[in-house]
């Protein structure tokens, strides 16, 4: 699967459009976010400010022409985010950006029958719709094995029964994309998508896993009792959603999610150096803040490649993305650490800005904890063959 809708164009006008669209976030972070304040402490995005995402052009990037949007590949996509954290000072607004995107394109465009990308791409190119993802449940994640919402096949309909737990987006959106479980070959669980409208009789919102950071992006869960969708709403092929989907998405996720904190880590070094200008810095104080921030740009190159490495060929590079994401994982996670011991040295205390996302990247890097674990111990089983 290719996530470049630009392969065709000469190099020089993918480099150009890429530019173009990183200043348009830019100039949409630096008028629209920068100036709002209180945002940390939102439950949801502010609706007029939600809405500007889709008058300014920010929900087009990274979608077709054919269907509204401006096009860019991946490596656009992840500078965009990276331009929202960098001059909104916001990690939660750049991965809820983020998740309404990847939504767009990943699945619907990728996947989409002709008739479905028809009835929807317009609309979430305009602004016009905010699409969920609904894969994780209570007490199981995201684990294929440990999923339990069904949707069993009625005629032309599926009944769907079950309930999910993390949804990006969720209480804004209108649009489901809701993957269940459509049956069970040789004891293994085949999951398909629907795309699922919001109003659909039989869900209701539920609290779902509360978090503390990422405001004003929000999340929630939804319970789908008894929901009758037509068979006409499943997104790609029956039965392998989850490789199909799920697998290649959460790559993706890490990689432009690495981009994302990129961005916050350029705002949270350009704010704490704005926070300090007072303070009378030794050399060795002066050395240390010199070198956090020269690892901004090392970051934002870091995660960027793992990015191209993607648009190039997710299949065959997939190996090195996730040994990259991990890379800038850890690399992000000594930092904060080297960040809140020069904080102390300096003796300030830190403005709610550079409180806010401090907190948000330090908090963020430990999700999946578990998992990352998992994949490190591979990594060093492999080097000790």
């Amino acid at each position: 699967m290719s996530h470049c809708m630009t392969d065709e164009q000469p190099t020089a006008n993918i480099e150009t459009l890429r530019f173009r669209l990183r200043e348009r976030a830019k100039a949409f972070a630096q008028s629209e976010i920068a100036t709002l304040s209180g945002l940390q402490e939102q439950e949801k995005p502010p609706e007029d400010l939600w809405r500007a995402f889709g008058v300014t052009g920010m929900t087009s990037i990274g979608l077709a022409p054919e269907y509204g949007g401006d096009g860019g590949d991946l490596r656009a996509m992840a500078q965009v985010g990276e331009a929202i954290a960098a001059e909104g000072g916001n990690l939660g607004l750049a991965g809820a950006w983020m998740a309404r995107q990847l939504c767009s394109r990943l699945h619907i465009y990728e996947y989409g029958t002709d008739e479905q990308k028809e009835r929807y791409l317009p609309r979430l190119a305009a602004g016009l719709s905010t699409p969920c993802f609904a894969v994780s449940e209570p007490g199981a994640g995201a684990h294929p094995k440990h999923l339990k919402t069904e949707a069993v096949r009625d005629g032309d309909h599926y009944i769907v029964n079950g309930e999910k737990a993390y949804l990006t987006n969720g209480p804004i959106s209108d649009l489901i994309l809701l993957m269940a479980i459509t049956g069970v070959v040789e004891g293994r669980k085949q999951y398909s998508i629907f795309l699922v409208p919001r109003e659909t009789p039989g869900i209701e919102e539920t609290e779902g896993v509360k978090i503390d950071f990422l405001k004003p992006s929000c999340h929630c869960g939804m319970r789908f009792t008894d929901v009758r969708v037509p068979a006409d709403a499943l997104l790609g092929p029956e039965g392998d959603a989850f490789a199909t989907f799920s697998l290649p998405m959460r790559k993706v996720e890490d990689a432009i999610s690495a981009a994302n904190k990129a961005g916050a880590y350029r705002f949270q070094i350009n704010q704490l150096g704005r926070e300090v200008a007072a303070c009378d810095l030794d050399k060795e104080a002066l050395a240390e803040l010199g070198s956090l921030a020269a690892a901004r740009d090392g970051l934002s190159a870091l995660s960027y490649r793992a990015v191209e490495l993607l648009d190039l060929d997710p299949v065959g590079n997939a190996e090195t993305v996730e040994a990259a994401t991990a890379a800038a994982r850890d690399w992000i996670k000594g930092l904060q650490q080297r960040v809140e011991a020069f904080i102390e040295r300096s003796g300030i205390t830190p403005s709610p800005k550079l409180a806010a996302v401090t907190r948000d990247i330090v908090k963020t890097t430990s999700i999946a904890g578990g998992a990352h674990a998992i994949r490190a111990e591979r990594r060093a089983r492999d080097l000790m063959k």
